[in-house]
Order: structure tokens, then C-alpha cells, then sequence
């Protein structure tokens, strides 16, 4: 062999040997098996998912509590304006009489 198919070969020999000792210390120090790690990662999504939605519950329900005292302040102000209009109106009418 030349040397430079030699250094190749040495290289690639040693990349395999590193990619296959990286799997192994991978595989033996990881917490939990590829399936394991799935499951818990779906779980943890559809926990947030629910609590997402949960959430979205609680803010339509707020925001329909809002409207509605919103509604209730608008009718009551209208109540008073339209109480002093009619006021207004009948001490113009008793002015205006005079």
C-alpha cells in the first residue's frame, strides 16, 4: 500500500472505531430505551397540549365575563343618560312654561 492509501484506510478505521465506541457509550449510558424516550416526550406534549387547551377555556371564559360586564356598564350608562335627558327636558319644559 502507498502511504496514502495506508493514512485512508488508518482514517477510516479509526472514524469507524470512534462512531462505533460514541453508539456503544450512547447506548449504555442513555436514560431510557428510544421507545421510553418517545412515550415520555408524547406524554409531555400532550400534558401541554391539555393544559394549552385549559387555558384556552379560562381566557374565553374571562373574556365572556368581560362582555358581559362591558354590556352591563354600556346599559347602565345608557340608563343614565337617557335619565337625564328626560330630566333635562322636563326643566326646559317647566322653563319654557314660565
Amino acid at each position: 500500500m502507498s502511504d496514502n492509501n495506508a493514512t485512508a484506510v488508518g482514517f477510516l478505521g479509526g472514524l469507524l472505531l470512534g462512531a462505533t465506541a460514541g453508539f456503544l457509550a450512547g447506548v449504555l449510558i442513555a436514560p431510557a430505551s428510544g421507545e421510553e424516550t418517545r412515550r415520555r416526550w408524547r406524554r409531555r406534549v400532550e400534558d401541554e397540549a391539555s393544559d394549552l387547551r385549559r387555558r384556552g377555556r379560562h381566557l374565553a371564559e374571562d373574556a365572556n365575563d368581560l362582555r358581559r360586564k362591558g354590556r352591563r356598564l354600556v346599559n347602565d350608562a345608557t340608563e343614565k343618560v337617557e335619565e337625564g335627558l328626560d330630566q333635562g327636558k322636563k326643566t326646559l319644559r317647566k322653563a319654557l312654561r314660565r
